[in-house]
């Protein structure tokens, strides 16, 4: 398992890297060649995140393909995403609100198999790669409790003032409808979905100032951009 042996493919990567940087090997009988079995990409806090941890990222779809044929930024995409997760989760972990919340692993795991095609079709996808079930799980332990960080402390904390709500109707729904000649709907009859709509606009904003606390407490290195 990729995710238990961090440290040790650490070490045999610097290992290799000394090395390359030195030129070629010596030549020594019955002495092997070092070799890479995973890099290290970027490291949050003392934690490193692993080349093999973007090709699991990619294998359970953890963010959706770019869709410009650009393999380097859907590449970029994943790392950013990974770092934010792996941000997020040591932030939780270091605070020790992480063990008071409730997760619901199970769940996530479930959601990743299924975009990987099924459990037994993510199973096949992980031979050969290095990668093993337990490193979903990591995965999967991760996203639940940010998940949980979410609904269980940052929602509650969001509210939306009448004052809100009638601002946002005549900016977003009203101006842009006398716009186009049309007479707008009444408030009370898109209040709840207006109402939805802010929420979320706010609680973007509150995961986002998170992320940037989190980034002030947990130096992030980028190695292999």
């Amino acid at each position: 398992m990729i995710a238990a042996c961090r440290g040790l493919a650490g070490v045999l990567i610097l290992g290799a890297s000394v090395v390359a940087a030195g030129g070629a090997a010596p030549e020594t009988t019955g002495v092997p060649r070092p070799h890479i079995i995973d890099e290290i990409v970027a490291t949050v806090g003392r934690t490193p995140i692993l080349e093999s941890d973007l090709t699991l990222a990619r294998l359970v779809h953890l963010v959706p393909e770019s869709g410009n044929g650009s393999s380097t930024a859907d590449r970029s995409s994943i790392l950013e995403a990974r770092i934010r997760l792996e941000l997020q989760y040591r932030d939780l972990q270091e605070s020790g609100t992480l063990y008071r919340l409730k997760i619901d692993q199970h769940q996530v795991l479930e959601s990743l198999a299924e975009r990987a095609g099924g459990r037994e079709a993510l199973m096949a996808a992980l031979e050969g790669t290095g990668l093993a079930w337990d490193d979903v799980e990591d995965l999967a332990l991760r996203i639940a409790a940010v998940n949980a960080y979410v609904q269980q402390r940052l929602r509650p904390r969001v509210k939306v003032s009448m004052e809100e709500l009638q601002t946002a109707y005549q900016e977003a729904v009203a101006l842009e409808l006398a716009a186009q000649h049309a007479e707008p709907p009444p408030l009370d009859k898109i209040r709840g979905q207006l109402h939805r709509l802010l929420v979320e606009r706010k609680l973007n904003g509150e995961i986002e100032r998170w992320l940037r606390e989190a980034r002030e407490r947990l130096e992030v290195t980028v190695l292999r951009p």
